[in-house]
């Protein structure tokens, strides 16, 4: 049965999924659509949306979760960005993505970083991008981080964007467009933060033939917002 538009899945949440009690501001959920087997959403209380900036409490509940085990946190920031519900949440997902590989596909990537000052920059992203080492698991020190990178980037409050966070590290990418078409006819393909940590979601093998056809990057490329 489908859903009304303003349906909030989130208020009441299904109990079945409840995980814990993180804050007073926040609770942690099992998403009931996983990406990964223990898929958390880190869900605020009482509606916020979900293009609204992060704030302290934001960040207070994801360090709990990242004190409790490695993962990769990702925030969708906005629909352009890849969100699928206006009620504002983070995701952490365990570690590694995928058996055999870096725990964060894009990580050898990450470790070629040019940096000024306490600020990043990749080499080989063809995209606006900003990253940072983190010193500490606070919610103070992420926050901090988190405002760095957007003041660097010069986002807006309206800039839609995808934050993605270890314990090690953060990066914020700011977008200009949700999906990628490969060419006109086609299916397009949705791109959420996991695709800039290297985890591109396809349909079919025909959508996985076409990713691998054009390449990864110029996926990420053509829906981040250019250098």
């Amino acid at each position: 049965r489908k859903q009304p538009a303003d349906f909030n899945p989130f208020l009441p949440y299904d109990p079945d999924l409840f995980v814990a009690d993180l804050s007073p501001t926040h609770v942690a959920l099992l998403n009931k659509y996983k990406v990964v087997d223990h898929h958390l959403l880190i869900v605020t209380r009482r509606f916020e949306e979900q293009e609204s900036l992060l704030t302290l409490q934001d960040f207070a509940a994801l360090a709990v979760c990242m004190a409790a085990f490695a993962g990769l946190a990702f925030y969708n920031a906005g629909v352009v960005a890849g969100a699928s519900q206006r009620h504002k949440h983070l995701q952490l997902v365990p570690l590694p993505l995928a058996p055999e590989r870096p725990p964060v596909p894009i990580e050898p990537a990450l470790a070629t970083a040019c940096f000024r000052g306490a600020v990043g920059s990749v080499p080989a992203f063809p995209f606006a991008h900003a990253f940072a080492r983190l010193d500490e698991l606070t919610a103070d020190h992420l926050r901090d981080r988190y405002r760095l990178l957007r003041d660097v980037l010069g986002c807006a409050a309206d800039t839609p964007y995808n934050l993605l966070a270890t314990r090690q590290w953060m990066l914020l990418v700011p977008r200009r467009r949700e999906h990628w078409e490969p060419s006109p006819g086609t299916r397009e393909i949705s791109v959420n933060a996991l695709g800039f940590a290297g985890s591109l979601l396809v349909r079919d093998q025909e959508q996985l033939r076409l990713v691998r056809e054009r390449g990864p990057m110029d996926v990420l490329r053509h829906v981040a917002t250019p250098l």
